[in-house]
């Protein structure tokens, strides 16, 4: 939780930030959902992660469940079922690390997830 001046705590939202760097042509593509946002890419790469962030969106429905509610571990099985082995290698990273560091999702940093997400080691 974090405090906001005036307004109390407020919850944390959990999302996934996808980056096409492929890019050649001038076209700005921008692409958002409940729990994801791509920026860029060329056509063919855009259209790749937009695919992969329906289908995300889709099991995390059909589960009744919002990303900030999905352990790393359970992302990781998610994302084997969807067919996305780029989601599925950050999310192991994400729950080796959390576990290497003995704290959870909930308690960690946006920060600190980032980190170990991007494989850093940060914690």
């Amino acid at each position: 939780m974090t405090i906001q001046p005036d307004a109390g705590p407020r919850r944390l939202r959990a999302a996934i930030i996808g980056f096409g760097l492929d890019g050649t042509d001038q076209h700005q593509r921008l692409s958002t959902g409940d729990e994801c946002i791509l920026v860029g890419g060329s056509a063919e790469t855009h259209a790749e992660m937009l695919e992969t962030m329906l289908r995300l969106e889709s099991e995390l429905e059909r589960l009744g469940v919002g990303l900030a509610d999905v352990a790393p571990a359970e992302l990781a099985d998610i994302a084997w079922r969807i067919d996305s082995p780029e989601l599925h290698m950050i999310a192991v990273r994400l729950d080796e690390g959390l576990e290497r560091s003995g704290r959870t999702f909930h308690e960690s940093s946006a920060e600190e997830l980032t980190g170990l997400s991007a494989g850093d080691g940060l914690v």
